[in-house]
């Protein structure tokens, strides 16, 4: 078996390959490496073991950007994307891993982020281990849909559901509004001092995405009024939670909810089996309850961050938000 770098002539065979693995991603697939090279403006290394037949074993989505430190590479970057071998077998999986290793001593830092669907992952070579917790709702009901999602949420999730639907909210799916998710999204972020995602994010989806397969937006109205909005992505057997918005004044009435609820239920309906939230943050009590309640599991994944460039160590996390936007370097508490 050897190492082989993806290329667009393989990715029929690729997809095909990650589609039988039930914890594969998103992030793994070809239109999000196409979409993040794009958005990004990285070269990406996304590395396959081949047998001599040339069929895949296994696979690991890698992207690098370059910067004032030297090269740093992320499985993946942005947002924290999961990244993580996807492997037939143990042989294949180590082939992999032990290239992996090889290629972090040639780089200045390197970020492996683990699949948080993938249990009894073997620590990886590292400097630095950073545990983090991400939030799944199961939804893969056969029967009785509406009625066992609903069960599945605490109490107080499902009276502001009701409290949503007794408002006479509607939802609808309209993926022609990327101007409002944006602008109500750059609100919500401004409003508490967060990162948000830029114009250019969502321009690209359309672009790299079918809508009404890989995505949709819903957006919830009251009186015709647009009040909220989520984007949602739909990959193998999850749907992503990626952006959620809400126009301030009307955050009581609950429309993100009620959204979660009928997208859940289609979704369920389409066979999906998990709704990723995505990671929180230890501190961020307030959304890890409202994820909580909406019968969301805890799944622990790990970043193992290797620091060949002593260098970075004395930076200042200014500098590395300028030089490796978007890509995770270090644990800004580690730096001197």
């Amino acid at each position: 078996m050897r190492i082989k770098k993806l290329e667009k002539k393989d990715y029929n065979k690729y997809e095909l390959f990650v589609s039988k693995f039930s914890e594969s991603l998103l992030y793994y697939s070809t239109k999000y490496k196409d979409f993040l090279e794009d958005l990004l403006d990285i070269e990406s290394n996304y590395l396959m073991v081949v047998d001599e037949s040339d069929n895949i074993q296994a696979v690991l989505p890698l992207m690098q950007k370059e910067g004032k430190f030297g090269t740093i590479i992320n499985t993946l970057p942005y947002y924290g994307s999961n990244g993580g071998v996807i492997a037939k077998d143990n042989k294949a999986r180590n082939i992999l891993l032990n290239h992996y290793n090889e290629l972090t001593n040639a780089v200045s830092g390197a970020t492996y982020i683990t699949n948080p669907l993938q249990e009894n992952i073997k620590d990886i070579e590292s400097d630095i281990v950073d545990n983090r917790r991400s939030q799944w709702t199961p939804i893969d009901f056969t029967d009785n849909v509406k009625e066992n999602i609903m069960a599945s949420y605490h109490s107080k999730t499902r009276n502001l559901v009701r409290k949503a639907m007794k408002l006479n909210i509607e939802i609808k799916i309209d993926n022609e509004q990327f101007d409002f998710l944006y602008e109500t999204h750059l609100d919500n972020l401004t409003l508490i001092g967060g990162k948000a995602k830029d114009k250019f994010f969502f321009k690209l989806v359309d672009k790299y995405f079918e809508k009404g397969e890989d995505y949709n937006i819903y957006v919830a109205l009251l009186d015709g009024k647009k009040i909220g909005a989520v984007l949602l992505f739909y990959y193998n057997e999850t749907v992503e939670y990626f952006t959620p918005a809400v126009v301030s004044e009307y955050r009581r009435y609950q429309p993100i909810s009620l959204i979660v609820y009928k997208a859940m239920i289609e979704a369920s309906n389409n066979n999906y089996k998990w709704w990723n939230w995505g990671g929180t943050w230890l501190t961020q009590d307030g959304v890890y309850h409202f994820k909580k309640r909406f019968g969301a599991v805890d799944k622990e994944y790990k970043y193992f961050i290797k620091i060949q460039n002593q260098d970075i160590f004395n930076s200042s996390k200014e500098e590395l938000l300028e030089e490796y936007d978007n890509f995770y370097v270090i644990p800004f508490e580690r730096l001197e």
